[in-house]
């Protein structure tokens, strides 16, 4: 069954794991393309990989008894990576789109999430997300740069003066000076931000659009698509998908 998520509260697990930069094919080893820069479905925190992502990428590990690698690798280099066989699957935080269908293959989306907003308190409507959104369309907007996030903003906000970031701690730091009016990014890593800031920044459970995620595998790669697809088959039906996404986003809408 797909699911939006939505926020209600937030309860973590923190789970370790070995990084690398640089590791040969090997059918013993799962090598896990990671961009850890998005709290709480994939980020880095004293030395280690955590998140939903991670979480999922150990168990895919244990269940394909093979030793996961994370290889951190940068977010506009991932598909690259990819075809070039220096990792076996992108788990990542990756939206589908048909740009990216064209290089690679997705795995069935194991969350059906979107963009949201994230606002100063001084600058927000009380009325939800769409009141403040409109309320802000015109003034200054940020994004974090070749993310969904941009494209969305660059079509959807043509009378604002849009200003991207490369990394998505910046955005919120010019949110909290007053630079920015409004910060658009994945609806779990806006929730998060707004639980760490609440006492000065402000997001609504709720999303812009919706948009599916799943992990990208390289076109050379079917027998490890059909793996993976067969294992989130059954994970979706005994509950264990639902269960590592609620470890870190409690949700309740489904």
């Amino acid at each position: 069954m797909k699911r939006i998520v939505f926020l209600s509260s937030l309860a973590a697990i923190l789970s370790g794991c070995m990084t690398t930069k640089d590791v040969a094919p090997n059918p013993s080893i799962l090598r896990v393309g990671v961009t850890p820069r998005s709290r709480p479905m994939i980020f880095k925190e004293n030395g280690q990989i955590m998140g939903i992502e991670a979480d999922f990428a150990n168990l895919l590990g244990t269940s394909l008894n093979r030793e996961v690698v994370f290889i951190e690798v940068p977010w506009d280099k991932q598909i690259d990576y990819l075809e070039e066989n220096k990792t076996d699957i992108i788990m990542s935080n990756m939206t589908i789109t048909e740009a990216r269908r064209i290089r690679i293959n997705f795995t069935t989306p194991y969350l059906q999430s979107g963009l949201s907003a994230l606002f100063s308190r001084k600058k927000y409507d009380p009325s939800g997300l769409i009141g403040s959104t409109i309320l802000n369309q015109t003034g200054n907007i940020g994004y974090v740069k070749d993310t969904t996030g941009e494209f969305f903003c660059m079509q959807r906000f043509t009378r604002g003066k849009l200003e991207g970031f490369s990394r998505f701690e910046d955005g919120v730091q010019a949110l909290k000076e007053g630079k920015l009016d409004m910060f658009v990014q994945d609806a779990p890593v806006i929730w998060w931000q707004s639980s760490v800031h609440e006492r000065s920044l402000v997001a609504f459970p709720e999303v812009l659009n919706v948009e599916a995620i799943a992990w990208g595998i390289g076109r050379h790669n079917k027998m490890l698509l059909d793996e993976v697809n067969t294992l989130l088959a059954g994970w979706e039906k005994d509950g264990t998908s639902n269960a590592i996404i609620r470890n870190w986003l409690p949700v309740f809408s489904q």
